[in-house]
């Protein structure tokens, strides 16, 4: 189940807060099971721009009800390069965007974080942990062929 919305870089960890806390309370109310850690998917409009969509899910097992902006949510397998951050969110360095851009693997797609420790964890944001997944081609694939996610789907 995800929560969907185009948000100013500027509101992005407010916005990222209240949809996160959102979804956690519909994963109760519905009375599905978290079947993973939650995520996010942004957009690089939103880094580039200033502006742009983006998305925070929760991987669930069971059907799941559209009410108060939640909605089903399917995400897609990507090819992905991974790093993991520790620390605040608003801490998360580009380096991992900036190595993939360098040696040119770099394709379009959002941004996708897996929060592995957060706001329900801890409330000490220099304890939290965050994948970062840029998405990425595969040198070692043919054209046509397919190779699992390097990360999670």
């Amino acid at each position: 189940m995800g929560i969907t919305a185009a948000v100013d870089r500027g509101d992005l960890l407010a916005w990222w807060q209240g949809a996160l806390a959102g979804l956690h309370a519909a994963v109760e109310v519905q009375s599905v099971e978290a079947a993973g850690p939650s995520g996010g998917l942004y957009a690089s409009e939103i880094f580039l721009d200033e502006h742009g969509q983006a998305t925070v899910f929760v991987p669930v097992r069971g059907p799941v009800r559209s009410v108060g902006g939640v909605e089903s949510l399917v995400v897609p397998p990507a090819e992905l390069a991974v790093v993991t951050h520790h620390g605040p969110l608003a801490d998360i360095d580009v380096e991992l965007g900036a190595y993939v851009t360098l040696h040119e693997i770099s394709v379009n797609g959002p941004l996708r974080e897996y929060y592995l420790r957060v706001t329900r964890h801890s409330t000490d944001a220099s304890h939290w942990t965050t994948e970062v997944g840029w998405p990425i081609f595969r040198a070692d694939q043919q054209p046509g062929s397919h190779h699992g996610p390097i990360a999670r789907p």
